[in-house]
């Protein structure tokens, strides 16, 4: 695995009380990487996804993005240098229509100069295929296409790194399979996507390489061959052959 990358962090610790949460994470995302990160239960994946994105601050070590220090910056100012990011809990706006949630990013990054937001969200639209529900209110969308369109008011921001914390939970496996074929074409066209998930279906389709953490730290990392093949990993993780 690279040593540097566009985001990285540098012996990442989180505590809640006498819990480890993430233990010396020590994570480097290459551009242009298609990173999915796995683990068990209780393994800190929800931690360290929160520590890139802002919202928990690390007891101790640093993440950078682009080689900037960005460990104490609120979860919007890294928006603004192109992290974007879902969660798990959708934050579309449920009572607007599609395209109205969609031009409120757009709007946003046109006001500050930063991009070519009109590109990107024809672009959200075509991959999504949204553009048909364009009119509906988001409540009305299926999950799978509520959580696409999560993701499209995202990429109207124009971010050069995308983090998504369990894209396709609650999907089908049909659905999943189109997520991961979304997301591969959207890596293909140069964007660097970070995927916390845990369905190994998902992995094998759509990563490029694995980091898998148990225990709160980096158990192993290579490619998803060479992380299904792992005796240990499927011990702890996998299951049994």
């Amino acid at each position: 695995m690279t040593t540097n990358g566009v985001l990285r962090t540098e012996n990442l610790s989180k505590r809640f009380g006498g819990v480890v949460a993430t233990d010396k994470v020590n994570l480097a995302v290459g551009e242009g990487e298609l990173r999915c990160i796995i683990g068990p239960n209780g393994a800190g994946k929800s931690t360290l996804f929160q520590l890139l994105c802002g919202i928990y601050r690390p007891d101790s070590g640093r993440i950078l993005f682009r080689d900037q220090d960005i460990t104490r910056m609120p979860a919007f100012r890294r928006a603004r240098l192109g992290l974007g990011m879902t969660f798990q809990q959708n934050r579309a706006f449920h009572n607007l229509t599609v395209q109205q949630n969609l031009d409120a990013p757009l709007t946003s990054v046109q006001a500050a100069g930063r991009g070519d937001g009109e590109h990107r969200y024809q672009e959200a639209l075509d991959v999504f295929d949204l553009i048909r529900h364009a009119h509906e209110p988001a409540r009305e969308l299926p999950h799978h296409k509520l959580q696409w369109l999560e993701i499209a008011m995202v990429l109207a921001t124009q971010p050069s790194v995308l983090l998504l914390d369990e894209p396709t939970a609650g999907m089908s496996p049909d659905e999943t399979h189109q997520t991961a074929q979304l997301l591969r074409r959207l890596n293909d066209g140069g964007l660097t996507i970070v995927v916390v998930e845990h369905d190994i279906a998902f992995v094998r389709e759509a990563a490029q390489s694995v980091t898998v953490l148990h225990q709160g730290e980096i158990f192993a990392e290579g490619s998803v061959s060479e992380i299904t093949a792992h005796e240990d990993v499927r011990r702890i993780y996998l299951g049994r052959a």
